[in-house]
């Protein structure tokens, strides 16, 4: 990348859902990394891997993160837009593994999920699916004793 050039969001990352306040990275991201959606610039300050979350919203100390339209946490902090998304453990995981990467010192988040609660008076359920037209196979093998099959 040349400097003080910046990479459209659509070529590093995705949006799940239209409410998230955070998007996945679909390759792995570099500190010092722009990142522009037309309007906005983000510089990230640390690596985020692929299928890692980072912040496209400020967001408060306190409130919800959100990916697939759910919430899965709290910020632990302040995030801006570009601040990579992760928690405790996270944390260990990539520093066990001693990858050369730059990560933050401190959790961004806490998990907090909330039970799905269903309303049966609003339930609708989908239409089904019709069935498939032929059968369904794929290239795998089978595993000795009861270990099902492997691809």
């Amino acid at each position: 990348m040349n400097p003080g050039s910046s990479l459209e969001f659509p070529s590093v990352a995705r949006l799940a859902a239209p409410s998230d306040n955070v998007a996945i990275a679909i390759r792995q991201l570099d500190p010092g990394m722009v990142i522009g959606t037309g309007r906005d610039l983000w510089t990230l300050a640390h690596t985020i891997l692929e299928g890692h979350r980072f912040a496209i919203t400020p967001v408060r100390t306190g409130a919800q993160l959100r990916s697939w339209g759910l919430p899965f946490g709290r910020a632990l902090h302040d995030l801006n837009p570009g601040d990579y998304i992760c928690n405790q453990s996270m944390l260990e995981s990539l520093h066990v593994r001693r990858l050369p990467i730059t990560l933050p010192e401190q959790p961004t988040f806490e998990d907090h999920i909330e039970p799905f609660q269903l309303d049966e008076r609003t339930f609708q359920p989908g239409p089904p699916v019709e069935p498939a037209t032929s059968s369904r196979t794929f290239q795998g093998h089978h595993r000795p004793g009861r270990r099902g099959v492997g691809t």
